[in-house]
């Protein structure tokens, strides 16, 4: 899908989403630094530079990277709402932790029909560096809140049979691992660093 120059060269090159003057592009030594990225609301730590070849890769695929985190995000969250109709294989990579977890968690709440409330809540998520590790291997640590309610909604369409599953509102500082599968980068697995209950720890902005 793209020119696979810097393929056979090992580096590890991280890419901040910290603001510049102006909101310019700054390239610096071992380092690739974009403007800042708004906050994506939705349904719904850092790694050491260390370069070993002085050749970056290309933005296009930084880009990819991005816009490909945060439409699988979005696709979760689909899921979420509604996992009879959920396609794990579209953001999970093959023989990865994550899709044996989703695939596990989607199966379980299409039994239970425990799904997520429609308007119950938000998600916000904010990508705070991407992590191009090699061709195929990324790093992408984030900031998210959640505040969407998880229902059993029992056997019919009424919202009115509906019984909370979780409620839980919590804040993450996460990082995850990300694989190119078939041109597209998909989740293998991740960790989340801090949680905290109750309380929005990425400070987005009051709805």
């Amino acid at each position: 899908m793209y020119a696979n120059k810097w393929l056979l060269a090992p580096l590890l090159v991280v890419l901040c989403a910290c603001g510049d003057q102006g909101g310019a592009l700054r390239l610096d030594t071992g380092k690739v630094v974009l403007p800042p990225t708004g906050d994506t609301s939705m349904v719904i730590d850092s790694v050491a530079t260390t370069t070993i070849a002085n050749i970056h890769p290309p933005l296009d695929i930084v880009e990819q990277l991005r816009r490909d985190f945060t439409a699988n995000d979005l696709y979760y969250h689909e899921c979420m709402a509604a996992p009879k109709k959920c396609d794990v294989t579209r953001i999970s990579a093959p023989n990865s932790p994550q899709r044996a977890d989703l695939t596990r968690r989607v199966r379980d709440f299409s039994v239970a029909n425990i799904q997520a409330s429609k308007g119950s809540g938000v998600a916000r998520v904010r990508i705070d560096s991407l992590s191009i590790i090699d061709a195929k291997n990324a790093v992408v640590n984030t900031c998210s809140y959640n505040s969407i309610v998880m229902v059993d909604a029992g056997t019919t369409d009424s919202p009115l049979d509906d019984i909370i599953f979780d409620d839980t509102v919590a804040s993450y500082l996460s990082a995850w691992m990300l694989t190119l599968d078939n041109g597209v980068w998909k989740a293998s697995s991740w960790t989340t660093s801090m949680t905290k209950f109750n309380v929005d720890q990425c400070g987005f902005p009051k709805p």
